[in-house]
């Protein structure tokens, strides 16, 4: 009877081991000669889709990319894992910058994606400042630094002094240009102007600026 209970108890534990070893699921998914990790409290792999769910941590270490969620697919393309898809809110690292998404995609392959209801934080190198945007929807291009959005109501932008509200807008990270359509709206608290245009450029090195129809008001000291 007393070795009866001993196995008893034995099985019990070992059980509760494999379960706790289950949920704290980890994949490593080779990508281009990449390789991609990813801890989950759950995961669900098939052969041409991985459903991960609960505490997910991804690291893309030769991309310098990170990401940390609830949910999230990665999906296969021409038998090659590629395509990230997170249906949730999602916190996004990468070289030189970080984002808050509802949702959003990754290219495992092209190294770009979409995200919808973006916080980006971005550091521009030709002047050493962080550049904020917030958009509806935000496409990135990481191998070429090239970043674009819209957003219902105005993306809005700061960087250092420079406040600016644009239907859309494009910014090449290594030209160091911030390019404003539509509804342009800037505020430079520097040079004491604000101004209205339908198009503007802003050279992120210095904060030198062009714009088309503007309407210019000056701060006089």
């Amino acid at each position: 009877m007393k070795i009866s209970k001993a196995l008893t108890k034995a099985l019990i534990i070992i059980m509760i081991v494999l379960t706790i070893l289950i949920l704290q699921s980890q994949t490593t998914t080779t990508t281009s000669g990449r390789t991609v990790r990813v801890s989950s409290s759950y995961v669900e792999p098939k052969s041409d889709i991985i459903y991960y769910k609960g505490s997910i941590v991804v690291t893309i270490e030769a991309d310098k990319v990170g990401l940390k969620t609830e949910e999230m697919y990665v999906k296969k393309i021409n038998n090659k894992w590629r395509i990230v898809e997170v249906p949730v809110k999602g916190e996004f690292t990468f070289d030189g910058g970080d984002a808050i998404a509802d949702k959003m995609t990754y290219d495992m392959d092209l190294r770009n994606g979409t995200m919808n209801g973006a916080i980006v934080n971005i550091m521009d190198d030709q002047s050493k400042e962080k550049i904020k945007i917030v958009a509806d929807v935000l496409n990135y291009d990481l191998a070429n630094d090239l970043y674009s959005g819209t957003k219902k109501g105005g993306v809005i932008i700061t960087k250092g002094k420079i406040t600016a509200v644009a239907d859309n807008f494009k910014y090449d990270k290594k030209k160091g240009e911030l390019v404003l359509i539509g509804a342009v709206a800037i505020t430079d608290d520097e040079k004491g102007l604000k101004m209205t245009a339908s198009e503007a450029i802003i050279y992120t090195e210095k904060n030198d600026m062009k714009a088309k129809d503007t309407n210019i008001e000056i701060k006089l000291d």
